[in-house]
């Protein structure tokens, strides 16, 4: 598998799954660009790899089409989107407490940030003459979430996947959709602490250590993959440990 030359955008590429996938991507001699709002570790994700890191708010139109412009202007081309930009608020939070307020903004960042990202640089796969979209869902979208607004914003992602590929297909752009199950980032340790918060019981190490996480690297190695010509057959949602 070879990714010499590609130029890959990474969105959500600061932390977790987004930075391991930029940095394996990097080690397979792709031009990586790291797209993420966090400046601090969004510049030392994208210098690890050997970069270019873009500041980008994915639930603001305007700040993904300076992102896509600033790609054209110093690269003049992209050849595969992975989005893993993503959040969750409102763990375990009961129905009749859950907050219009997180509801529209975990679905805003999730969703309509996958939308957004995805909308903008297809002029710049069209201009390679070929793409690859990869969006990153959740198991939670389908086997049930700790966030009412979690698991429907990731359903949404696996919708719009479907949607996407449908469209996109007679431009010669692939979209895939991979949902990652139980993955050690920050996210899910939150969700864990977040539980044993409710029950009032246990110990949080033991916690994460009881929920067999996996590593990020594992799913960065699948994305990685599924951006290469190599996985050019490929097609619909992906689920992973």
């Amino acid at each position: 598998m070879e990714l010499k030359g590609k130029v890959i955008l990474v969105v959500g590429g600061a932390t977790g799954i987004g930075r391991a996938a930029a940095v394996l991507c990097a080690r397979r001699d792709a031009r990586v660009i790291v797209g993420d709002r966090n400046r601090t570790e969004g510049g030392q994700a994208a210098a690890e790899c050997g970069g270019t890191y873009i500041p980008v708010d994915v639930t603001d139109e305007g700040s993904v089409q300076a992102m896509a412009a600033s790609i054209d202007q110093r690269f003049g081309r992209l050849d595969a989107l992975i989005h893993t930009a993503g959040i969750l608020q409102g763990a375990y939070v009961p129905l009749e407490e859950f907050s219009l307020a997180t509801w529209k903004s975990v679905l805003e960042v999730n969703t309509t940030g996958s939308f957004l990202c995805a909308r903008t640089v297809v002029p710049l796969m069209k201009k390679a003459g070929k793409g690859v979209i990869v969006l990153v869902s959740s198991g939670a979208a389908v086997g049930g979430s700790s966030s009412f607004a979690y698991g429907t914003s990731k359903g949404g992602v696996n919708s719009l996947g479907i949607v996407l590929a449908n469209a996109l297909a007679t431009e010669n752009i692939r979209v895939n959709v991979v949902a990652p199950g139980n993955i050690d980032t920050a996210m899910k340790r939150s969700v864990i602490a977040a539980d044993v918060d409710r029950r009032g019981t246990g110990d949080l190490e033991q916690a994460i250590t009881d929920s067999h996480l996996g590593a990020p690297e594992g799913v960065a190695r699948l994305l990685a993959w599924l951006v290469s010509d190599d996985a050019d057959y490929v097609r619909g949602l992906i689920n992973t440990r």
